[in-house]
């Protein structure tokens, strides 16, 4: 158990495979608009070298910065999200109307919670926007959400209570199970050395 009294989950994630997803779409993306490196470089106000190397993938251990991230999002006219988005996350998302979590979590969300929360989220001030974080994190550990799920449902409530308290948490659920499906058959398919 952590400080917090949360269940320690082991997510191993690696910058490799967020390069290889990130050069992955982002060659999508300019094919889609067949656009050359040249066009995205000069739409994102970056370099084609940039552009070059971060398509490059694991191969090109390029770390870009988050405006460049940015830059490249609101120049392909997309959520900087998608341009990170892997297998894993894809799938996930698939899962969240099917989620046990989330609709654990819509259980323990009464409409006057929702509406105090959001009216906490919109005064402005940030003692508040807590409030309503904690409320929304809460409902999902009444729900009996754990470790890296309670987390997204928080960040799911400061973006919208309810709805995003649930999506959050199930997406989050189904993700982290498939991470550790993924690494426990990888850790079971290595030889004994």
């Amino acid at each position: 158990m952590t400080a917090h009294g949360m269940d320690e989950v082991s997510v191993s994630l690696s910058v490799e495979s967020a390069r290889d997803a990130l050069a992955r779409n982002l060659a999508a993306a300019r094919s889609a608009l067949e656009w050359s490196q040249e066009d995205l470089a000069r739409a994102a106000g970056i370099s084609r070298a940039t552009v070059n190397q971060l398509e490059g993938g694991a191969s090109s251990r390029s770390d870009p910065r988050l405006s460049t991230v940015v830059g490249l999002a609101t120049a392909l006219g997309v959520s900087p999200m998608l341009l990170l988005l892997d297998r894993e996350d894809l799938d996930a998302i698939a899962e969240i109307p099917r989620s046990r979590e989330g609709e654990d979590v819509r259980l323990q969300l009464k409409s006057e919670q929702l509406d105090t929360m959001q009216r906490l989220l919109h005064s402005g001030v940030a003692k508040n926007r807590a409030e309503a974080v904690s409320m929304g994190t809460t409902a999902a550990a009444l729900a009996g959400i754990k470790a890296g799920a309670l987390v997204a449902a928080a960040i799911g409530t400061a973006i919208m209570p309810g709805v995003g308290t649930t999506v959050g948490a199930a997406f989050a659920a189904s993700w982290l199970a498939r991470k550790k499906t993924c690494r426990s058959t990888a850790d079971h398919s290595r030889p004994d050395v």
